[in-house]
C-alpha cells in the first residue's frame, strides 16, 4: 500500500531518494524486495524489526498495530509501501527517481 496515489517522480535534485527497508531476516516478502533491488543494483538500508525495537515500534504504527513487513520508506518519509507487490514496488521506485525496466517477478 502506497499512502499517496501518484506517480510522479519527487525525487530531489536529480538524485534517487534513499530507500529504508525495514524488514526480518526470515520474512520471504522481505526478501523478494531485497532480491529485486539487488537485481536493479538499488542501495537500500535494512533494519531487522524483530532486534530493533524502535522499528519495530515505527512498522507497528504504520500498519495498524501489526509489524507487517516489508514496510519501505522512501527519502525522508516522503512515501512508504507496506507489504508491496511487485508491481507497486516497481512503480515507487520510479516515483523515487530510480531507473527500473518492466520485469516479471512474482507478487512481492
Amino acid at each position: 500500500m502506497m499512502d499517496e496515489n501518484t506517480n510522479d517522480t519527487i525525487s530531489k535534485d536529480g538524485y534517487p531518494l534513499p530507500i529504508l527497508i525495514y524488514g526480518r531476516p526470515t520474512c520471504e516478502d522481505t526478501a523478494a524486495v531485497r532480491e529485486r533491488l539487488d537485481e536493479l543494483g538499488v542501495s537500500f538500508v535494512e533494519i531487522d524489526v524483530d532486534s530493533d525495537m524502535d522499528a519495530a515500534e515505527f512498522v507497528e504504527k504504520v500498519s495498524r498495530g501489526n509489524r507487517t513487513t516489508p514496510t519501505i520508506v522512501f527519502g525522508n518519509h516522503e512515501f512508504l509501501l507496506v507489504e508491496p507487490i511487485s508491481d507497486e514496488l516497481d512503480n515507487a521506485l520510479r516515483r523515487a527517481g530510480y531507473k527500473v525496466d518492466s520485469h516479471e517477478m512474482d507478487n512481492v
